[in-house]
């Protein structure tokens, strides 16, 4: 699948500016099982077939992957994160989404889709740490190259 590229406007509480890229790419969960499974289906335990005849709510859960740059933080080389987004079948977009970097310096950062080429949200860069920052965070997605 094509990464999905968003710009960043990242400000501080205290009104500090910074301008980053989000590059991300949805990695299929349903297809990675299968890939690993070898396209065998497990049996299906009693307990989950009687809880299968109870009214239930359908979310989807995709795995992300990716990194971030921001100059200012992160120097020239992108910092990868990774994650989960979730959602409603229902519903075209994805609701909400987690990412953590993998590497040094931990970044912890949530996204709410606002439409489908925004994402808003909260980071917090080195959590833990005394040097921790806090950002508020706006994106938007760039076109796909053709």
């Amino acid at each position: 699948m094509d990464e999905i590229v968003y710009d960043l406007l990242l400000k501080s509480p205290l009104g500090f500016m910074l301008l980053g890229t989000l590059r991300t790419r949805i990695i299929f969960i349903e297809e990675a099982a299968a890939k690993r499974a070898g396209g065998a289906s497990a049996p299906v335990p009693a307990s989950l077939v009687e809880s299968l005849d109870r009214p239930s709510v359908q979310m989807d859960l995709q795995r992300v992957e990716g990194s971030i740059a921001v100059q200012f933080l992160t120097g020239s080389r992108p910092v990868p994160v990774e994650g989960i987004i979730l959602g409603f079948g229902m519903y075209p977009l994805p609701l909400f989404g987690v990412l953590n970097s993998t590497e040094a310096p931990p970044i912890t950062m949530q996204l709410s889709f606002l439409d489908a080429t925004h994402i808003g949200g909260g980071i917090v860069w080195q959590p833990g740490t005394p040097r921790q920052l806090t950002f508020s965070l706006l994106g938007t997605q760039r076109g796909f190259g053709m």
